[in-house]
């Protein structure tokens, strides 16, 4: 308990005085990006205050009849990732650097509540980070990763049996990622999930778990975008 008490109280410290450094305001952000059937629109307030750090959500679109909603607790996850890179991305996660953040949001497609399908919550919660990324970095010019491809790319192969009874069903996934945004003063990272960290499969491991041959595996030239530094390739 005592080196507990000690670690929580050191992080507290440290997590008080890097916010006291903040700027002091509030800024918004706003995405849009393909939803099922029709575009949708996130919105994200951040506010830094003089001991903590408040994200909204107000201005995010409705929920989806489609399993594309986030609960609050996923989305809230993802948005405190976010912070905590800016903020101390060098204090270590607990409970006591966590509790400078707090989110909230009106019921909307970023805190959707029962009985709204969530089975596919990662498409728009792995676009929190760079939603709220986008707001601070209106506070942080020149600090902050640019925005980057977001959600994973992932191929979903279902292979029926063409042999009768001998013959195998068989299911592959695969994990494409797009690149990263880029860095204040650097490229941005090639193929790299962000901000779920998945690795994108080697194509030998996929040939040999499922019934696909893959010609072509390669970074597309130029999908990084203009600039001094670029975002990473796809």
């Amino acid at each position: 308990d005592g080196l507990g008490d000690f670690i929580f109280s050191r992080t507290r410290d440290a997590m008080l005085d890097r916010i006291k450094a903040l700027p002091k305001g509030s800024w918004s952000n706003e995405l849009v990006t393909d939803g099922y059937d029709e575009p949708v629109k996130l919105a994200a307030t951040v506010s830094v205050r003089d001991d903590h750090v408040e994200v909204d959500f107000t201005g995010t679109d409705p929920m989806s009849r489609w399993g594309i909603n986030c609960p609050i607790i996923y989305s809230k996850a993802y948005a405190c990732y976010a912070l905590k890179c800016v903020v101390a991305p060098d204090i270590p996660n607990n409970a006591a650097s966590l509790a400078f953040f707090t989110v909230s949001s009106p019921v909307n497609i970023l805190n959707a509540v029962r009985p709204a399908p969530v089975a596919l919550r990662h498409i728009f919660g792995h676009m929190v980070p760079d939603l709220v990324l986008g707001a601070i970095s209106q506070a942080l010019p020149g600090k902050i990763l640019s925005e980057g491809a977001g959600a994973l790319w992932n191929i979903h192969i279902s292979a029926r049996p063409v042999a009768g009874g001998s013959g195998r069903r068989a299911e592959v996934l695969m994990f494409n990622s797009g690149g990263m945004g880029a860095r204040p003063e650097l490229d941005g990272l090639s193929a790299t999930a962000f901000p779920s960290g998945v690795h994108t499969m080697p194509i030998e491991a996929t040939e040999h778990t499922g019934p696909i041959v893959i010609w072509r595996k390669e970074l597309r030239p130029n999908s990084g975008g203009d600039g001094e530094f670029r975002g990473g390739l796809g």
